[in-house]
This record gives C-alpha cells, structure tokens and sequence, in this order.
C-alpha cells in the first residue's frame, strides 16, 4: 500500500516512494511493522508513545527529523539522556541511515557533526537531557524527546521553552514528540500518556471474531507457548498479530499517543514472552510489554516505615550521624539500637553541638557546600568523613572509606547503599525509637524514591534509584549517610555489639536529662538485640 501522495505530504509516503533504508542498509518495510504506518504518517503536533524496546521508533523518528527538516523547514531538537548516549546513538544508528540513502547525502549541508545536522535550510540538533546549559542556547520549531523516563525532566521542560520563539515566527509548528520505555506509574512517560487519545492495537480472532488488544497474560498460553484469543482460547497466528488496528480509547483528548507491547511483533514468539515474564519483573514490564510497574521491593512505603517503630528506649552509646547537606540541614540520628532523633536546622552550630554531646561518628554529604563538612572532618578527624556517591563499576563493595590525604573522605555506590538500607527496612534491621508523628515528613520523603531501570550505552541496563521530580527525599539521603557512619561505630566493623554495664555507666551523662532509663529497660533493649545479633558489615 504505497500511497500515490508526493513526498511533501507526509514521511510515510516520503518512505514508501524514496525505499528509504534504515541503518543496516534494508529497506525500511511495513509488512512486519504494519503497527508503524499510522505513526509514520502522524503529525499530530503533540504525541507521546509507552514503548517496549527494539521495534524500530528510533528509527522512526530520525527519519521524521530529516523530514521535517527538509520539508517544514523546521529546526529540530532531538533529545536523548545524556551526552555520552547522544554519541552511542548518532554515531551507530543517525549517520549509516544518511550514508545509506543517497537522498538523505544531498540534504546534509556544510556542517554535519555529531551534536549538530544541517538539513536543506535547517538544523537538527542532537542533545543531552542533563545538560542545562545545552538547552539554553538554541531554539528550534520541533522537539523529539528520545527515551523520556531515563531523561531529567527539568531540562526537558527547559527544551519545551526553545519552542516559544520559533512558533511566533512558524505557529502552525511547535510540535512535541515524546517516546520511552516506561518506568513508574503516573511518572515520565505514563503521565503523558495518561492525557492522550491513548491508542492501541486492536486484533481480531479468526475463529470467534472477537477484536481487542494484546495483553499478558490473557493472550498466552503457557503449556503450548503460543499466542491465543483471550475470549475462545484458540491459537492466533502472526498474520493475525501482524494485521492489526490502532483504536482510540480516549477520544477527544488532544495529544496523539500509541501504546506498544512486544507482544505486538509478528516475528517475537510466545515463548520469548514467557521467558522474559520469568525473569526481573521491572525489566518485563518496561521493556516488554511497554508498561509502567513498580513493586514492594521498589519503593518504602508507609508501612515498611510504621512496621520498624520500636518504643524501647535507646540508651544512646556508640552514636552515629547522618547529615544531607543544604541550605537546611537534614539529620538523622541513631545506633544499632534504633534511630532516636531526626530534625532539620539552619545551624551547623546546633550540629557540631550534637556530634560532641554524642561522641558521635558522622557522614555528611559534602554537595552542595562542602565547605563546612570539609573544616569539621579536619576538626573531629577520624569521627567526622564527607561523603561522595560514586558507581562502584569494579565491584569493589558498597562503601569505599578513604586512606591516606583521603582520610576524610568516605565514598559509597549510590544505588547499593539504597538498596542495603531498603533491605534491612523490609528486614526490620532497622528501628526507630519515635513516634509515629515524629516520622511523618520522614515516611514522605522516603515514599519520593523508586527503584529503576536505566538502560545505557551499547544496551547494558543497570539499578538506579530516582525521586520523583520536583519532591523531596532529604530524610531518606540523611538515613543513608546515617547507615554509612554506623559502619565506625561498630566493634571490629562487623556484628551489633551489647555494651558492657560499665560502657553504659560510662556513657549515662549523654542520655537526655528528662529521660530515665532503669536496669529492667536496659536490659530489654540487650535482650532485643542479642536475639537479633545480626551482621551489619557492610561488603
């Protein structure tokens, strides 16, 4: 089904008519991407699209900029990650499809580098989402957001700005168009897509006649590993997985959006869907079937906080602090026997007050201003560190402490310490001597947080715990520098260690002056951890 119009008229007859090739030097065809025409031929000045990974929208929506390019006389920015992902994607996937196609070779102008195309009269710019300072210093009429959940949105938003200019001098334009692989429910996005005309790919069983969408588990059977009706259980082939239709669900809403599974694909069998349904559940439904998904294991939520409150009182010995640096400061303070304070203060003199009423170990994050954090690490050295987050891509542990000059410094892999903490709050490994109103702004904080999946260069997908764009999450980092310094005060560094009654008669000045603490609690809380004797070293 070629269609008759000129190439002017839309990308998919440019396509069709010009046997435009992709990257690899094939002709781009519709017979198994027969899901792609619609899309092809959408220029709906708002689109968003939930995708699964490797069905070709990267494809797609290069071939849309050279295209707008060329025939809106559009200026195009096409986003992507970060600047390291923008080479592993021009250099692999952009410039073999213009090397392919003779066409695409007359287009290209003078200047024609990785960050930057020019296309007949206009540009294509190619830029990283984490780079504020890229996205204020051009503008342009369209603007493609490439892999939206893995992007920092605030410099997305900053992008949607370079529009303003452009469409006072071109208002039919003004075009947005955003495509990702989904993280979290009503984030990135799924909060877009949401507000869409929400599109999915209708088919229709031979058998019975009933006609709905693609959706697991309904459309597997699991002993014969095969695809079939949802409603009369019989086998459905891929012709009729291929030959499909889009239908709105949401009609009236003015964004176009489309929804992918890879359930969709003619040439992906059943069985590969299993498998993968066997495997990371987050992977699955992201990568896979095109969803948002997020799990227990994902997030701390109310419970998982509510769940860990002991009232035993702390007899506050071997103390550890944990601080997120700010404008306001964010403090945790605790020991093995449980958390027993947290506050926020303007003062670092209320701090250091407490790090010498407690003989504390302390970590606090040296960004943004580590100049304070820097002069009590040398005042109290060898009880006060600044910390640094790190990726630990030697496998070499989850905290790293300095030696040396960098004796001061303690580093830790950002994703495992988050991890380590989450787990020992599902374990209850960690307790808080509060109470319930003490810790709420600290249960919000934590809830801002989620487990991801980020997929980098060269395809390789790794952990990354993000907050929700625009919140809060100061008790959750202060907690983690907290975890951090408990690591010092642990004898040998390795198992939770009962105190003598002469540590604690040694240490009965430091409890607060209206608390009381008898023989009979004491030996509660010694019971209570000596039943626990749990290892805390951290690997």
């Amino acid at each position: 089904m070629i269609p008759t119009v000129a190439d002017k008229a839309s990308p998919l007859a440019f396509i069709l008519q010009n046997k435009i090739k992709n990257e690899n030097g094939s002709l781009i065809e519709f017979k198994d991407h027969y899901f792609l025409i619609d899309p092809y031929a959408d220029m709906s000045p708002e689109q968003v699209v939930m995708k699964p990974s490797q069905i070709g929208w990267s494809v797609l929506a290069i071939n849309k900029a050279l295209w707008l390019a060329k025939y809106k006389k559009a200026n195009v920015i096409y986003t992507l990650p970060s600047k390291s992902v923008v080479k592993d994607f021009v250099q692999p996937k952009v410039e073999p499809i213009i090397a392919q196609n003779p066409l695409y070779q007359e287009w290209t102008g003078k200047t024609d580098s990785m960050a930057l195309k020019n296309i007949g009269e206009r540009f294509v710019y190619f830029r990283g989402s984490w780079e504020q300072t890229a996205a204020i210093s051009i503008s342009a009429h369209v603007l493609i957001n490439d892999e939206v959940d893995r992007s920092n949105s605030k410099v997305l938003r900053t992008y949607r700005t370079r529009l303003d200019d452009a469409k006072r001098e071109r208002p039919e334009l003004g075009y947005v168009w955003q495509f990702s692989n989904p993280s979290i429910p009503s984030a990135g996005v799924d909060e877009r897509w949401a507000k869409s005309d929400q599109k999915h790919w209708f088919v229709k069983c031979p058998y019975c006649h009933h006609e709905w969408y693609l959706n697991f588990p309904e459309n597997i059977d699991f002993e014969r590993k095969v695809y079939i009706c949802s409603k009369c259980h019989k086998e459905m082939d891929n012709e009729t997985r291929r030959v499909g239709r889009w239908v709105v669900k949401n009609k009236g809403a003015e964004i176009s959006g489309y929804w992918i599974n890879q359930m969709m694909m003619p040439w992906i069998p059943a069985k590969k869907i299993i498998e993968d349904s066997e495997g990371d559940l987050q992977i699955f439904h992201n990568f896979t079937l095109g969803l948002p998904y997020i799990s227990k294991d994902q997030k701390v939520d109310r419970e998982i906080i509510t769940n860990c409150i002991s009232p035993d009182l702390n007899p506050r010995t071997d103390v550890a602090m944990g601080i997120d640096n700010g404008i306001k400061k964010t403090v945790v303070i605790g020991n093995s026997y449980g958390i027993f304070d947290i506050y926020e203060t303007d003062s670092w003199e209320k701090i250091e007050a407490d790090i010498q009423r407690y003989r504390a170990r302390v970590v606090i994050d040296a960004l943004p201003y580590p100049n304070v954090p820097q002069k009590l690490a040398k005042k109290y050295k060898g009880k006060v560190f600044v910390h640094y987050f790190v990726h630990d891509k030697k496998e070499t542990g989850i905290v790293n402490w300095g030696e040396g000059d960098k004796s001061e410094v303690v580093q830790s892999d950002r994703t495992k310490i988050i991890d380590l903490v989450v787990s020992e709050f599902q374990n209850k490994d960690i307790t808080f001597n509060l109470t319930l109103t003490d810790l709420e702004l600290y249960i919000a904080d934590w809830a801002q947080l989620y487990r991801d999946i980020e997929e980098g260069a060269r395809g390789i997908r790794r952990p990354i715990w993000k907050t929700i764009e625009g919140r809060r999450d100061h008790f959750a980092f202060a907690t983690m520098y907290w975890r951090i310094a408990l690591e010092k005060t642990f004898a040998g560094g390795a198992v939770i260690r009962t105190p003598s009654k002469k540590e604690i008669a040694q240490e009965a000045p430091i409890i607060s002056p209206d608390q009381t603490v008898s023989a009979i609690d004491l030996r509660q809380v010694q019971e209570r951890v000596i039943r626990g004797n749990r290892s805390w070293k951290i690997r």
